[in-house]
């Protein structure tokens, strides 16, 4: 398991990283999904590997070690990104989202501009308007709701899933892939124990999930069309948390893209097809 390093961010707050894969490779920025903290990513340890990839992967504030960022709008995700390529002395990256996370490497790509050469967004999120909150799978919209209306009844669902994610891996990687595609659900099983600990490290903190589904639902504090630089969003047909038509609704808000849609995969892309989905990022 490879161990969390904190940078210092100019405001002061701590922003926890992990790298995966080749130390001299190209970088990767990834931004994690939902639920989920900077080890979401570790079964892609090894591909990232052979593949000449670092994979710099971090915790959004008030997730893992963190610090909280309270008001935080998506864009101010692709400025912590900025500063902790400062901080690492990277110079190009490339940006890779999963799920919620789509959003922020979409942020990262707006905000820095050609220093960004390309960006994956898998099983990206539209922003949040009233339309995008009917099409929301359940467990979304209610949690999106408590945030803003009920957040200690969401900090005790947080702490009861972290809980779960901690003392039984299985359990919750059988909850965590419930009604996902056969394949999906396989992958997760497979890395129950890696993707439960990144499941643990999201809800470390009492108002962690809280801020994020917060910060979420908020204006970006960006447009698509700011993107210059080639995005490529790839979309499972058989997804149950993020509706597929999702991928093309972004695309067509952006300058440079193209959908990569796979027939009978699920939420768990990154999972089943990362090999082809990190090649085709830092081709």
């Amino acid at each position: 398991m490879q161990s969390r390093s904190v940078v210092q961010l100019p405001d002061g707050r701590a922003l926890g990283y992990v790298d995966y894969g080749d130390p001299s490779g190209v970088v990767v920025v990834s931004h994690h999904g939902g639920l989920m903290s900077a080890t979401d990513v570790a079964p892609l340890h090894e591909l990232a590997a052979s593949s000449s990839v670092r994979l710099v992967s971090f915790d959004r504030p008030g997730i893992g070690a963190s610090s909280p960022s309270p008001g935080r709008t998506t864009a101010d995700g692709g400025r912590d990104v900025a500063a902790l390529l400062d901080a690492l002395d990277v110079g190009t990256a490339y940006a890779l989202g999963w799920s919620m996370g789509g959003q922020y490497a979409l942020a990262t790509a707006a905000v820095l501009g050609d220093r960004i050469a390309r960006t994956a967004v898998v099983a990206g999120c539209v922003p949040l308007d009233d339309v995008a909150l009917d099409e929301l799978n359940a467990m979304d919209r209610r949690f999106t709701a408590m945030a803003a209306q009920h957040r200690r009844s969401l900090e005790a669902v947080s702490a009861a899933w972290g809980g779960l994610a901690r003392f039984s891996p299985s359990a919750w990687a059988r909850a965590a892939s419930k009604g996902e595609a056969e394949a999906d659900v396989a992958a997760v099983r497979a890395h129950a124990t890696e993707l439960a600990d990144a499941a643990h490290g999201a809800h470390a903190q009492t108002d962690g999930i809280v801020e994020e589904y917060l910060a979420w639902a908020r204006p970006w504090g960006f447009g698509l069309g700011d993107i210059t630089t080639p995005v490529t969003l790839w979309q499972g047909d058989d997804d149950h948390l993020v509706p597929p038509a999702w991928a093309q609704r972004l695309a067509d808000g952006l300058p440079t893209s193209r959908v990569e849609r796979i027939p009978d995969a699920g939420h768990f892309l990154l999972l089943t097809h990362g090999e082809q989905i990190l090649h085709d990022l830092v081709a």
